[in-house]
This record gives C-alpha cells, sequence and structure tokens, in this order.
C-alpha cells in the first residue's frame, strides 16, 4: 500500500494503531481476492478498490485504494564483508547457547511489544494511551486494580518512560472487565469528592452511596436501590435499632458498641487527616512537620494544617525533655510515645465511661507492654 493511504486510515482512526492495523489488514485482503501476487514476476496487478470504514466516533467514510504495482526494491549483499561475516557467526553462536539453556518464546511478526512488560501481543489485544504508546491488557489490569483498589491518587499516567499522557476511558472499556472500569470510576469520583470539602457529606457503610445530609436530619438512607440501607449519621447504627433512642442510650444496650466506639478513636489517634483533602496517613519516622499529597503542610502533634517551621520551638533543650522557655511544639519527637501517649488518655476516659455506665470494666485496646 502507498504511505499516504496508510496516513489517511491512520488520521481517519485518530491515530489507534489497533483499529488501524484491522482496516488496513481488509484492505489487503480485498487487494489479493481481486488480484492475487504474482510470485514469478514478483509484481502486484494493477487495482483501485473501495472500503467502507467505521471508528469509535461513529463516524463512516467510503475510501478509494489502489494498489502499488510492485514491491519496494531492497538490496541484497553479494560478498559479505569479513568483519560483518564474524560478528553473524559471533550473533548465532550465542544464539544456540542460549537455546540450549532455556526454550525461548518466539515472538511472531504480527506481534508488538507491550511498553510494560515487554513481551510480544496481537495488537488488537492491546490498550494504547493518548500518544499511542501500546501495553498489554493483563499490564494494564494490574495497573488499574492497584488504582482503583489502592490508598494512593488516581493517576493513570502511561507506563511508557518518558511519557506522562494517560489512558482514555474508552480504551479501559474496551479492554477491561466492568466491574473494574466502574470501581475506578467510583474511586475518582469519591476524590474529587473529598477535594472539593463539601460540608454535611455522608457515606453509606454499605456500598458507599455518598449524599448531603442537612444538619437537621439524623437519619440517612441510602438511595441506591440495591442497597437502601437506614442508619444513623453519627454512629453508623441500623435505624431500625436506633430510632426514639439517643447515640449514648444505644452504646448502653451494647457493651460492644463502647468497645468499638473507643478502638476507633485510638486508632484514629495514629492517624492524621489533611484538613483539604480528607486523605488519612500514618508517621514511622521523620520530623513532625508533614506535607500531605495536596501540598498542605500539618503539625503531627497538634495537627494545625499551614504552618512552616517556625511553628516549632525553635530553642536549645537537653533532647527527651520540654522547652522552659515556650510550649511550641517539639519538630523532633518519637511517634511511638506521642501515639501512645494519646492512646493512654483514651483508654482512662473509655474506663470512666465504663465505670459510669456500669459496665464490666475491661482494658479497651491492646495493653501497653511494660518496659524492661
Amino acid at each position: 500500500m502507498y504511505e499516504y493511504d496508510i496516513n489517511l486510515v491512520l488520521n481517519f482512526f485518530h491515530g489507534q494503531y489497533a483499529k488501524t492495523h484491522q482496516a488496513l489488514c481488509k484492505i489487503m485482503e480485498e487487494f489479493n481476492k481481486l488480484a492475487p501476487f504474482d510470485e514469478k514476476s514478483k509484481q502486484n496487478k494493477p487495482c483501485l478498490i473501495r472500503v467502507k470504514v467505521e471508528n469509535d466516533q461513529g463516524e463512516t467514510e467510503m475510501m478509494v485504494f489502489s494498489r502499488m504495482p510492485a514491491l519496494r526494491n531492497t538490496k541484497e549483499f553479494k560478498h559479505i564483508p569479513q568483519s560483518l561475516q564474524e560478528e553473524i557467526d559471533f550473533v548465532k553462536r550465542e544464539q544456540q547457547k542460549d537455546s540450549n539453556m532455556a526454550v525461548v518464546e518466539q515472538i511472531d511478526e504480527n506481534t508488538v511489544e507491550c511498553s510494560c512488560c515487554f513481551a510480544g501481543f496481537d495488537i488488537a489485544l492491546m490498550a494504547q494511551c493518548t500518544d499511542c504508546h501500546l501495553i498489554c491488557k493483563e499490564c494494564l489490569s494490574m495497573y488499574v486494580k492497584e488504582m482503583a483498589y489502592g490508598s494512593g491518587k488516581i493517576n493513570l499516567e502511561c507506563l511508557s518512560s518518558d511519557c506522562g499522557m494517560s489512558y482514555p476511558i474508552s480504551e479501559l472499556q474496551r479492554c477491561l472487565d466492568k466491574t473494574l472500569v466502574d470501581k475506578l470510576q467510583e474511586r475518582g469520583f469519591m476524590e474529587d469528592i473529598k477535594m472539593a470539602g463539601v460540608d454535611d457529606l455522608i457515606s453509606c457503610p454499605g456500598c458507599n452511596f455518598t449524599a448531603t445530609l442537612s444538619p437537621t436530619v439524623k437519619m440517612f438512607l441510602c438511595r441506591n436501590l440495591d442497597c437502601q440501607k437506614a442508619i444513623c449519621r453519627y454512629c453508623q447504627v441500623d435505624w431500625n435499632d436506633h430510632e426514639g433512642l439517643t447515640c449514648n442510650e444505644v452504646e448502653t444496650k451494647d457493651e460492644t458498641a463502647l468497645r468499638k466506639e473507643y478502638e476507633e478513636k485510638m486508632t484514629k489517634a495514629k492517624v492524621r487527616t489533611c484538613k483539604d483533602c480528607k486523605t488519612e496517613f500514618l508517621k514511622e519516622d521523620g520530623c513532625n512537620k508533614l506535607t500531605c499529597r495536596c501540598g498542605v503542610r500539618m503539625c503531627y502533634i497538634c495537627r494545625q494544617s499551614s504552618i512552616d517551621y517556625t511553628h516549632f520551638c525553635g530553642h536549645f533543650r537537653e533532647p527527651g525533655r520540654p522547652c522552659s522557655k515556650c510550649k511550641a511544639c517539639s519538630l523532633w519527637t518519637n511517634p511511638e510515645e506521642d501515639d501512645q501517649r494519646a492512646i493512654e488518655e483514651i483508654r482512662k476516659e473509655a474506663a470512666e465511661k465504663q465505670k459510669h455506665f456500669g459496665l464490666d470494666e475491661r482494658i479497651i485496646g491492646v495493653p501497653q507492654t511494660p518496659k524492661k
């Protein structure tokens, strides 16, 4: 085929390699039906055909193609130079060694290399980014699962090095399972909602259906037809067990509710939440000035946001001792000691509440291991 015709089909399919490859194969089949290639003369008989093509946008067009009368000329060495022959022999010997050590997977000439795993696949079974880099379905599926079910920010950048483009939703829908694509879109919607900072936002614990609820309304009824769960907006208890009672009254009937309440508080005592994007994270080491992925800086100790290093104490003092000149937060502290101190305060509060309601004063949470 002429280069002009190939570019014409490629532009019609907006640079989609897989669709273009299928259309070109169809055109070549029509050429061979009307005028088969002559093996003796190595010539193509002149041929003119009309082919109707359609792209993903529903656009159709009748195109006319003419066949090249002869194959492109190729040059062959009649006498291979000695230096080149030595390199060829060396490569053949190395290939023979590899074949004796392991079975080498042969890649068909019609396959294309995946930009991620570098294996060969049929081009029709691959997805492409907006810059036309190709990736196999298996690599794309693992990549999208990590985004859909992970905790990181959704950013479907092309896996090809130095690209930076993304994969269009049409390619994801074509190559992936519908359930996985829906989960990815749900994660994206939830992330956008958190970034928007909408007030009075309630999420259903059963299906993650999210909606705004008036501050005067206590019962949240999920509008998802497959769920329709009714809960208390504050304590998330089923409304059938909660109706007519306050949250505290519901908890006094079930000791488990009190235990879960304070265990969740102990967990949240270790977790820091960004006030802008609502992202939750933990600290294992480093200083107490934390920087969220959205750019907001906050203090690990007092959780104040939009700070810099002037927020912390700048006086010289003995390590591990509080400052005698100011009450500012320390830049360097042990995160385990900070978290344990907060957990012990919550445990004392839980013990007082157990005593107040006449419940068994059992230790809530994991008891602190005494230091040797």
